[in-house]
């Protein structure tokens, strides 16, 4: 390739964790060949609802930037979490015993059909034990509150993070600078395009002009390059979707406290959820509701009675959200990252995931000067698809409920958009068959690439969801009633997880414990 047309210099607007986790992948994927200068105004803040993560964040951000847990997460607060338990999701209970787990893992498969599958046979039989228990370890190490490592760190069930998003962002940041990235602290005022309509130059309120070859938006929900300065329309998801406010609280935690829980709470309230995320010495807390059916100050109000601790001397931030996604993601010679490209609501914290996943479409389809079409299409349909899916799995969540005690819970129910990817997706599960089984599972295809799209969301992630809120099929899959043998192998592994839970039990750390070795070991570091 003409070096003269290859991108040399790229321009970041925005920090917080969406800016720097950008500037930290580019820095690593790039290898530091082109410079990268990230823009951010000091008068700015954070959104900061996004403190729960998938597991592919250690894989795919992490260990791809080679940080170590013990590296990063005692400065960002941060915790594990073992999965979502939702509560009351299924119908209003004042002392919150209606819940079920979200636990993280593809649940195991025999002779090619998942473990899930033969617990809907055993369900239709008159088996009681809850799906998420029967087929996984970790609900019982939930409940119990103990850690997903042993305590030599070693890995016992599948985890991500609860952290503090806004010190994520605050360490990438010294990261990313330590390794070649300008930082610039200062407001962008103006953006002037060429005759082409292309980004041409940044101007900033300290009177500087700054050009580059390649713009990522950053900006948040403002969208000051996409949406702003190209014009590039915003496709709304509230059809769907009504919770479009949130209303937070930061709930001082007193880190002697043993209970320190490895999963995220989500409790359905009158207009919406309410998200419990519990960081080392706090618990981050939010009302996500829907303005339409409830006021801020009564959402504010619920969620504080709701919480059931004096929170009287807690100032409480206000949040409106933009649901849905920027039609393309990446127009002329500018890409959109973070809240500037889409934002789904945080019911399965896939907020940070749609950053680094569009960063590595965008490393897969990165382009030369030419900007050329083909790429910046095929990343264009990536990431609208990115969004969609992550839509589809939480309207799920809303339209299957049977709650129907208020105004929108009964709209939810009846009255809302399901869009037509959802109800095909659906449609095979009625029947009995699993659905987005992972590519791994699909011999048809030798790799994600020559597949199509990848499936974030599998059949375990679905039946999680439709078998905690008691939604079965019809009936259970029909040829399962000819596979005798594979009928007593499922037993088997029904057996063996019931084994393994419990030694699971009596051998991992409290994940209080593990939490605080990791937090002592940094402190005797830091002091030899």
């Amino acid at each position: 390739m003409d070096a003269n047309i290859s991108i040399q210099n790229i321009i970041i607007v925005g920090g917080g964790s969406t800016g720097w986790i950008t500037a930290a992948y580019l820095a690593k994927a790039l290898q530091n060949n082109v410079n990268i200068t990230l823009i951010e105004s000091s008068s700015i803040g954070t959104l900061g609802v996004g403190e729960g993560t998938v597991p592919s964040i250690k894989p795919e951000l992490f260990d791809f930037l080679g940080i170590s847990e013990e590296e990063w997460m005692p400065q960002c607060k941060a915790t594990y979490k073992m999965g979502v338990k939702f509560v009351n999701w299924s119908y209003p209970s004042k002392d919150y015993k209606d819940s079920f787990y979200h636990v993280f893992g593809e649940s195991q498969e025999i002779d090619g059909i998942p473990l899930t599958h033969y617990w809907i046979r055993k369900r239709f039989g008159g088996y009681k034990v809850p799906m998420s228990y029967a087929c996984y370890p970790s609900p019982f190490l939930c409940d119990l509150n103990k850690s997903p490592k042993y305590s030599d760190g070693r890995t016992a069930v599948n985890y991500s993070y609860h952290f503090d998003a806004g010190l994520v962002g605050e360490f990438l940041r010294n990261w990313a600078t330590s390794r070649g990235v300008t930082r610039i602290v200062d407001k962008i005022i103006d953006v002037s395009l060429d005759s082409f309509g292309n980004i041409e130059s940044l101007i900033t309120e300290k009177g500087c002009r700054y050009k580059a070859d390649l713009y990522l938006d950053c900006s948040g929900f403002r969208g000051i390059l996409i949406n702003k300065a190209l014009k590039e329309p915003f496709i709304s998801y509230s059809d769907s979707l009504l919770c479009d406010n949130a209303v937070t609280l930061r709930i001082p935690r007193n880190s002697s406290n043993q209970e320190l829980e490895a999963y995220t709470t989500a409790t359905a309230l009158s207009s919406g959820w309410v998200w419990q995320v519990p960081v080392w010495g706090r618990l981050g807390a939010g009302y996500v509701y829907s303005q339409n059916f409830k006021t801020a100050e009564d959402a504010e109000k619920e969620l504080r009675d709701y919480l059931q601790v004096d929170t009287s001397n807690i100032s409480a931030k206000h949040l409106k959200m933009r649901v849905g996604r920027t039609r393309r993601a990446w127009v002329k010679n500018c890409i959109s990252l973070g809240l500037s490209s889409g934002f789904i609501e945080p019911l399965e914290a896939t907020g940070i995931y749609s950053i680094y996943s569009a960063l590595h479409y965008l490393i897969k389809y990165f382009p030369d000067k030419n900007m050329n079409a083909g790429l910046r299409n095929k990343y264009n349909e990536r990431i609208a698809y990115m969004f969609d899916d992550i839509r589809d799995f939480i309207v799920m969540h809303y339209c299957i409920t049977s709650r129907d005690d208020t105004s929108f819970w009964k709209t939810n129910k009846f009255e809302i958009v399901i869009p037509n990817s959802l109800l095909l997706l659906l449609e095979p599960y009625r029947s009995g068959a699993p659905i987005n089984l992972p590519y791994t599972s699909d011999k048809s295809y030798n790799t994600v690439f020559e597949a199509g799209f990848d499936r974030f969301w599998t059949n375990s992630n679905y039946i999680a969801i439709l078998a905690g809120m008691n939604v079965l099929p019809d009936s259970s899959l029909p040829i399962l009633e000819h596979k005798i043998e594979s009928l007593e192998k499922a037993e088997v592994a029904f057996e063996l997880i019931k084994y393994s839970t419990e030694k699971l039990l009596s051998e991992l750390p409290s994940h209080y414990d593990y939490i605080n070795s990791m937090h002592n070991k940094i402190k005797l570091t830091a002091n030899a």
